[in-house]
């Protein structure tokens, strides 16, 4: 009997030494005061973009043979309420992101709820809300001018990535439900030294046109309309500052308000513990009054971890003769842990 139990106590140990495994909680929060510069509009305490107030859990399993497995989710919350905050749900669904996938040397294979890629990444503030050039003031309203393409997370979703081949990658995802209201996004990328480029065509199928987006998955809904989203785009590190540039096109077949053109021209200058940021976006396809947004603003990073920062923006989609012209700011805090 002992030495069965040795037996068996040695078949676990090989075992958990073949299959090691791990799990990573991490997260951020994005708080701050802002006054939005909408007609009538007073300061109040304000959630900063839905992605940058989050907790995710990460789980990978090494499966041997060079093959990994594992869990990815992500919990969103209002930073300023406390509450949940998530698309497809209403903002009560408990995980923003759901999904288990297997990578190895082909890429990466998920299913689940799965999260799109976008055009945050080329944005001087990260789509974190105000001043954000893919997702400023009014994250869930796409009329305040934004190039925000894509950025929303699609329940019964599966998606392919490839590996990184010479800073090339590429990936594609699509919805697999009630074959109705279905959503397809494709990512191109380079990513190689100071230069980063992007291209992506998202394209949705009966869509619910009453609240349809360009940035935001919407529920299944029984319109006809389908949509196409594109983005070009890429930055550039010249050592003193990175700029960036994107143009942002949305097509809709029967919501004339949903088709848009925005260029987007971004600055990020680091200068010690500060760093400086500034952007422009201009949509052709807007009335001359209700076309572009400026924003500027200034990060002071107390730590690794905590960032201080304010921004002040002109935003013309908000400009009434009632109230007043569009301008806002932002006094914010920010933490990763």
């Amino acid at each position: 009997m002992k030495k069965t139990l040795i037996a068996l106590a040695a078949l676990a140990a090989a075992g958990t030494a073949f299959a090691q495994s791990s799990v990573t909680l991490s997260g951020s929060i994005n708080v701050g005061v802002m006054d939005t510069g909408a007609a009538n509009a007073r300061a109040v305490v304000s959630h900063l973009g839905n992605g940058a107030n989050a907790i995710n859990i990460n789980s990978v399993e090494d499966l041997g043979g060079g093959l990994r497995g594992g869990f990815t989710g992500q919990i969103r919350f209002n930073a300023a309420s406390g509450d949940m905050n998530s698309t497809n749900g209403g903002g009560t669904a408990l995980f923003h992101a759901a999904n288990a996938y297997i990578s190895g040397g082909f890429g990466t294979i998920r299913a689940g709820k799965i999260i799109e890629a976008s055009t945050c990444g080329l944005d001087p503030w990260a789509c974190r809300g105000g001043a954000a050039l893919q997702a400023g003031v009014g994250i869930a309203n796409q009329a305040n001018v934004s190039g925000l393409t894509a950025a929303g997370t699609q329940a019964n979703s599966v998606s392919y990535t490839t590996t990184n081949f010479n800073g090339f990658s590429a990936s594609y995802q699509t919805t697999l439900s009630d074959r109705v209201n279905e959503r397809q996004v494709l990512s191109l990328n380079y990513a190689k030294g100071p230069l980063t480029l992007l291209a992506m065509d998202v394209k949705s199928s009966g869509t619910n046109v009453a609240t349809e987006s360009v940035g935001s998955n919407t529920a299944a809904g029984s319109g006809g309309d389908s949509s196409k989203h594109t983005a070009v785009g890429g930055s550039y590190n010249f050592g003193v500052a990175t700029i960036s540039v994107v143009n942002s096109v949305s097509k809709s077949n029967a919501v004339a308000a949903l088709n848009k053109d925005v260029v987007s021209v971004g600055l990020t200058a680091p200068m010690g513990a500060y760093t400086l940021l500034a952007g422009y976006n201009k949509d052709s396809k807007a009335a001359a009054d209700k076309d572009t947004l400026i924003s500027a603003g200034v990060n002071y990073a107390l730590s690794k971890r905590t960032t201080l920062g304010a921004d002040v923006f002109k935003n013309e989609a908000l400009t009434t003769s009632a109230g007043k012209a569009g301008t806002g700011f932002v006094i914010r805090v920010g933490h990763t842990f």
